[in-house]
């Protein structure tokens, strides 16, 4: 089994993650990601069938968990760009998780 380490770093460009098979003498693989350039973010991208798979799961989420009243009150088929469907997936977010995220604790100084 392999499991995420918690050491992420950003260097260069490039966010480097630590895979470690734990209990195996301490074995590391580092794989280097490279961080997409800012030209890559195109708001106005139509929805790919990713996304719109998403938006189906987001949208059962929020019908299955909601009463009507709560609910965000979007439809899918008024979602054509990424921006909007981030926009619709952030706000059933917030309704869902009203506590927002779960903060980690500061790791003591040593």
């Amino acid at each position: 089994m392999i499991e995420a380490g918690s050491n992420v770093a950003s260097k260069r460009g490039r966010r480097t993650i630590g895979l470690s098979t734990p209990k195996l003498g301490g074995e590391c693989t580092v794989i280097h990601i490279p961080i997409p350039p800012a030209s890559a973010m195109n708001k106005d991208r139509p929805i790919s069938s990713l996304i719109k798979a998403q938006l189906l799961h987001i949208q059962h989420a929020e019908s299955a968990r909601l009463p009507k009243a709560k609910r965000v009150g979007v439809k899918l088929e008024d979602i054509h760009t990424e921006a909007e469907a981030a926009a619709y997936i952030a706000a059933v977010t917030r309704v869902l998780h009203p506590q927002g995220r779960k903060r980690s604790r500061p790791k003591p100084r040593s």
